[in-house]
């Protein structure tokens, strides 16, 4: 069993309940509630921040972003941090968010 030392070193604390007890949960719970909002659309362009716990789970992420890409020859726009990643993509032909867009997305949204 772990103790207590180390179980407090992999929890996160998000923010306190209505009675005033802080809520803690797993670095991995966190990233997972980070993760699953919604793509936004802005100006033209389907837009969404992932987080990671460090930099090698990011570039394992951006790899299989390339992969999809490759394949399906529709490439977004990668910002690369520490712990996270912002895709953009949007239909260069069409000056707009397209299906193909979409088909992207859906993809990427199935990397785990």
């Amino acid at each position: 069993m772990d103790s207590p030392r180390k179980i407090i070193k992999r929890k996160v604390v998000v923010g306190k309940n209505v009675n005033n007890m802080k809520i803690i949960i797993t670095e991995d719970q966190k990233n997972t509630i980070m993760n699953s909002g919604d793509w936004e659309e802005v100006s033209g362009k389907l837009i969404k921040t992932f987080y990671f716990k460090d930099y090698k789970e990011v570039m394992t992420f951006v790899n299989e972003v390339m992969k999809i890409s490759n394949k399906q020859n529709h490439h977004p726009d990668i910002t690369v941090h520490y712990d996270n990643v912002k895709l953009s993509i949007t239909d260069h032909d069409k000056g707009k968010v397209s299906d193909k867009c979409h088909k992207f997305v859906n993809e990427v949204n199935k990397i785990k």
